[in-house]
């Protein structure tokens, strides 16, 4: 198959045309000689051909289930979400849960809207970036959640003045919820992962709150339509190993969460948030390095979610420690805040960032309403750039669609600071070799001979097929 356009190769100069043999890239080289040099091939013209897409950091099963869930994306009013509920209520049976995500609020509800718009229904909806929940009285009677239910670790039911719950769940406190959910399973990661496919990614890069064992048995069958990195959840690290499942899926790392997320003010601040509060601490930097050591020690690599500037900065020390135990590249999920002293600490280290520029699209403005003064610590994309470390963009999907342009809009228009913006080949260049790199997979992200046949196929600026093992896939 000989495909022709323009070839973007980050293995060297662009090119016209590329050749595959079976799963290969066979050779690479200007239109006229490969047509002169391959006479009998099939011959497809696109408008750009790059090496296969990453999404860095996604959460597929949930994207799975986010698609058949509510949407709320863009809503910042909490009458707008009841609303929305109360009409997803009118179609459903009492009694049946209505679940969605996708809200931004700047502050926090109280469960008596979602109370009048579905009194028959528990309720239970996500932010966007679902470090918080929004749950109504049913809900709450569900779960066994009353005024003596205290705090989980790493959680918190936030009260009203009396000692009531509210309704609104920060962190892990939405796990007495989640608890008595319908799990998802199976079908939802599937779904997730072939929506994904089907945007034009050659791979994935999982994230965490998905158990390990229902991606084992889509390899074993055959069904993984991607390349699947798949870092476990911190609680299920011991019980199996790192390496290769068949040939799409490899258990690489342990992942942790320094800290929450900023919609939600929990991601842990050096300075204070207007309330006076710092954020959470969700997986201390103790023990971070402690399990983090034994995880190195057993063959993994860790994935590190730290989002405010105090998570950056402990991170960083972490790292800075179990640098000399690393087999693999470390990796720093999101970075989104980062101050000026601890840039210079990024260098050196066998790390890898992966951003999602995209985030700022709805973060600028909690930056200016949350963080007011701190907004040259937001979204350091050209710093982080400037570092040499690899970066890896991704979506984070579900908390937001996993659209290349979303990232390619956002990071080469810095909404906060222009001078922060990256190139539209940079960006690609994050979601194809940095991606690889930052995965550990030598031989992707680049259109060379004897690289993978993976590729992502382009018309108009935006993604309209793959190929896939040499399988060619085009919408």
């Amino acid at each position: 198959m000989l495909l022709l356009g323009r070839v973007i190769t980050f293995c060297g100069d662009p090119a016209e045309a590329v050749y595959l043999e079976g799963d290969r890239i066979a050779d690479v080289g200007s239109q006229n000689d490969l047509c002169a040099r391959y006479p009998g091939a099939r011959r497809l013209q696109f408008e750009q051909i790059t090496p296969g897409l990453h999404e860095a950091h996604a959460h597929p099963q949930l994207w799975g289930l986010q698609l058949d869930s509510l949407d709320l994306e863009g809503l910042t009013e909490p009458l707008a979400v009841a609303q929305r509920v109360a009409e997803r209520a009118q179609g459903l049976p009492p009694g049946s849960w209505i679940r969605g995500a996708g809200y931004l609020f700047k502050a926090y509800p109280d469960r008596s809207l979602l109370d009048r718009a579905a009194p028959l229904h528990p309720v239970f909806l996500q932010s966007r970036d679902r470090h918080s929940a929004w749950v109504n009285t049913r809900a709450l009677e569900q779960a066994g959640i009353g005024r003596e239910t205290p705090d989980p670790p790493g959680g918190v039911l936030v009260r009203d003045g009396a000692g009531e719950p509210t309704g609104y769940l920060l962190e892990n406190a939405q796990k007495l919820v989640q608890r008595v959910l319908p799990p998802p399973g199976l079908v939802e990661l599937e779904r997730g992962l072939q929506d994904l496919a089907r945007r034009g990614y050659t791979a994935v890069h999982h994230m965490g709150w998905c158990h390990y064992g229902l991606a084992e048995r889509l390899a074993a069958t055959g069904r993984l339509p991607v390349w699947l990195w798949w870092a476990l959840d911190k609680d299920h690290w011991r019980e199996t190993r790192p390496g290769w499942r068949g040939d799409r899926l490899e258990i690489a790392a342990v992942k942790f969460f320094a800290d929450g997320a900023l919609g939600s003010r929990t991601a842990w601040m050096v300075e204070p948030y207007p309330d006076g509060s710092h954020g959470l601490v969700l997986d201390p930097p103790e023990l971070i390095e402690s399990e983090g050591r034994a995880a190195l020690q057993a063959g993994f690599g860790l994935a590190v979610h730290a989002i405010g500037t105090r998570a950056v900065r402990e991170v960083l020390g972490v790292f800075h420690r179990l640098a000399p135990h690393a087999r693999r590249v470390l990796r720093m999920e999101h970075v989104q805040h980062v101050q000026d002293e601890d840039l210079p600490r990024f260098r050196g280290l066998p790390l890898a960032l992966s951003l999602q520029p995209m985030h700022l699209l709805g973060d600028a403005e909690l930056v200016r309403h949350h963080l007011r003064g701190q907004e040259r610590q937001a979204f350091r994309l050209r710093d982080l750039w400037s570092t040499g470390l690899p970066l890896a963009f991704g979506s984070d999907a579900p908390v937001m669609k996993p659209l290349f342009a979303l990232n390619l809009q956002a990071a080469t228009q810095h909404p906060l600071d222009p001078a922060q913006s990256l190139t539209p080949l940079e960006v690609l260049w994050a979601h194809t070799r940095g991606a690889a790199l930052a995965a550990g997979w030598a031989e992707q992200g680049q259109i060379c001979p004897g690289a993978p046949a993976d590729l992502t196929l382009w018309e108009g600026g935006r993604p309209v097929g793959r190929v896939f093992g040499g399988v060619l896939e085009v919408s």
